[in-house]
């Protein structure tokens, strides 16, 4: 064992600080309440802890204790009440390492710190390349200002790819060799079981888009790309699912309608059951503007799906010829044309999703992601190396 290293005698406490759980579709929420999940108890005690309580936790059966801190803003009357209350928590419950989500939670998971007995770890998250400031506050604009300072306290960033990690690197003005890169984990589907199906027509090519009806998403690029396609006007034609709900549903659909795609487009809501319709469909498609490392591309490639994919943000690490099509974002005519050349060629869809469920086993899969990021958390509480169990996928 090396000098300042030790053997835990508990398992450590650890705190994921976020703004609030709206739901656990959402890629980032989706992905921390998975992580809650399956962290091994024996090495970490997990609490999670929101600035504030949404309507959905109220009901939502969440994996570990919840703290809400009534936080209302920076500017708001209660804000220094809410930084203290946190401090309070940090020291009754001997919290080791905190890890913190999304800007506003950066600052006052710092701020707590500050004001603590007991310092922890602070540990930070950078997922995503910015998704824009719709219904923020005009103070955000202001952090990145002030991330270079913060940053310096705390221990490591954790970004979930290599784009990810140089993006942050840049906005914040914070040398790489603080960011570590931690991969998003995907689960694999478990078998199929006889009635769980998705509405899917008959006889043609699915093609499915897993994706919040949001500007940065750019459906409006698919869209216009479906519209490219050969129409057969028989029951194979080819057709596009839509899964995911928001803001821009009504302009979508009086889009698709304006170019002619009634009957070869479904707006499917927001669904339950996400595995169903992707094991029902064959090529999995996203055109965002942004991204980090997309949890719908994961969910594809575990679901052995071909992928038609933008060239931003991770994507370029999930998909590339052997798995799928890369194309320029904002480009509805080459995301036709790759959109047409798999929904012509079977042997190419088979080909392709077999490499695209090869290179999730090999890389993705939960367990890999959990001994990645407890092995981080062990490194930074100085805790030895041990022999480690982890959760399958």
């Amino acid at each position: 064992m090396s000098a300042g290293r030790h053997e835990p005698a508990v398992a450590a406490n650890v705190a994921y600080l976020i703004d609030t759980m709206a739901c656990d579709t959402a890629g980032n929420q989706k992905q921390l309440l998975e992580t809650i999940r399956r962290l091994d108890r024996t090495r970490y005690n997990p609490l999670l802890v929101c600035l504030w309580e949404s309507p959905w936790m109220r009901t939502a059966d969440l994996p570990c204790e919840t703290v809400s801190l009534g936080h209302r803003g920076f500017l708001k009357p209660g804000f220094p009440g809410v930084v203290r209350r946190l401090a309070c928590l940090y020291d009754e419950r001997g919290i080791d390492l905190v890890q913190v989500f999304f800007d506003e939670a950066i600052f006052v998971g710092w701020m707590g710190a500050l004001q603590a007995r007991r310092r922890p770890v602070l540990v930070s998250s950078r997922r995503d390349m910015g998704l824009g400031a719709a219904n923020q506050p005009w103070y955000h604009r202001l952090f990145p200002l002030a991330l270079p300072l913060v940053n310096r306290d705390f221990a490591a960033i954790l970004a979930n790819s290599e784009m990810v990690k140089l993006h942050a690197a840049r906005r914040e003005r914070t040398a790489t060799s603080r960011y570590r890169v931690v991969r998003n984990g995907v689960a694999f589907p478990p078998p199929a079981v006889s009635g769980q199906t998705a509405p899917v027509a008959a006889g043609g090519v699915g093609v499915a888009c897993v994706a919040s009806l949001t500007p940065v998403k750019r459906h409006d690029v698919l869209l216009r790309a479906w519209a490219r396609l050969p129409r057969t006007g028989d029951s194979g034609a080819p057709h596009l699912y839509l899964l995911g709900d928001g803001p821009e549903r009504a302009r979508l659909e009086a889009l698709a309608a304006e170019l002619g795609l009634d009957g070869t487009v479904t707006f499917a809501g927001a669904v339950t059951d996400v595995v169903a319709w992707l094991r029902s469909v064959d090529v999995g498609v996203l055109c965002s503007d942004r991204e980090g490392l997309s949890n719908a591309i994961l969910e594809y490639m575990a679901c052995g799906l071909p992928v038609v994919a933008t060239a931003v943000g991770g994507n370029p690490e999930l998909v590339d010829a052997g798995n799928g099509v890369l194309v320029p974002p904002g480009d509805d005519a080459a995301l036709g044309v790759a959109l047409a050349h798999l929904v012509a060629d079977e042997g190419e869809r088979r080909r392709l999703g077999g490499a695209s469920l090869g290179r999730i086993r090999d890389n993705y899969a939960w367990d890999r992601a959990m001994s990645s990021l407890m092995d981080c958390y062990d490194d930074l509480l100085g805790i030895a190396p041990c022999v480690k169990t982890g959760s399958s996928a």
